[in-house]
């Protein structure tokens, strides 16, 4: 079994003394200590994956910032890695830097013990479970549907999207979007849209047969059919109003206030 690395281990690699290492960690102001002598301990912290409480806590911005810990699962595929950074690039637009940041994780799941909240997003029902069995914060579902009141719940209103498609096209459309992980999800699409087109790849995408109008709310598959001369329809604000949404969850909840809705359709 490795060796745990404690303080001292820190200290001796950087040439300084445990005090030294501890006022860093500690963020300590009132100590004269170098930028040099400082960057070289955090570099050796970092580098023997040192993870002492304190300097968990001093990850946060300031002693009353936020840390959201953010799952996604684990189809690691270009569209599924597109789509999870563009959730990512409208949470850094709704979110206050100054009050909350971001952890990323993803399989083999595991307890974050800095974490104040969880958003697990795009993930099936039973990773979902391993989380909230993990650990004991708050825990948001974006695109899953774990259908538990102990948790909460954001995913797209299909019938919403689809309403606005067929003002624009009428019927004459084609919906096709990512393979959603959770398959409550993907029953929640097919009862908008019958005929919807679930792909996973760039070469799904390609092997269709394009229809006049596509519909999705899918920014990387809008983006491919726009690159192909394809009439788009996609709702822009979908994202960003899932984000204000998942926003006023965590405010509410992590101020203790108390509220009877749980599950969101956007």
């Amino acid at each position: 079994m490795d060796k745990k690395v404690t303080i001292h281990d820190i200290a001796r690699e950087a040439g300084v003394s445990a005090a030294t290492v501890s006022y860093i960690i500690n963020n300590r102001t009132d100590k004269s200590i170098s930028d040099e002598t400082r960057q070289r301990v955090l570099q050796i912290i970092n580098l023997y994956n040192y993870k002492p409480a304190a300097f968990a806590k001093n990850l946060r911005s300031t002693p009353d910032s936020k840390l959201i810990a953010l799952y996604t699962g684990e189809n690691d595929g270009a569209l599924y890695g597109g789509e999870f950074l563009y959730f990512v690039k409208n949470l850094s637009k709704v979110f206050p830097s100054d009050k909350y940041g971001l952890i990323l994780s993803h399989e083999p799941y595991r307890r974050v013990e800095q974490a104040d909240a969880i958003i697990a997003c795009n993930i099936d029902r039973q990773a979902f479970a391993v989380i909230g069995n993990l650990n004991y914060v708050p825990l948001i579902a974006v695109d899953c549907m774990p259908n538990d009141t102990l948790f909460f719940q954001i995913t797209t209103d299909y019938l919403k999207v689809k309403l606005e498609a067929e003002e624009c096209y009428g019927g004459n459309y084609a919906f096709v979007c990512l393979d959603p992980a959770d398959d409550r999800v993907r029953e929640d699409i097919v009862s908008a849209f019958s005929t919807a087109v679930f792909v996973r790849t760039l070469n799904d995408l390609r092997l269709l047969s394009p229809a006049k109008n596509i519909v999705t709310v899918d920014r990387s598959i809008a983006e491919f059919f726009e690159g192909a001369g394809t009439n788009v329809f996609f709702p822009e604000t979908l994202a960003e109003e899932k984000c204000k949404c998942v926003f006023s969850c965590l405010e509410r909840v992590l101020k203790r206030i108390h509220f009877d809705v749980h599950f969101y359709k956007i």
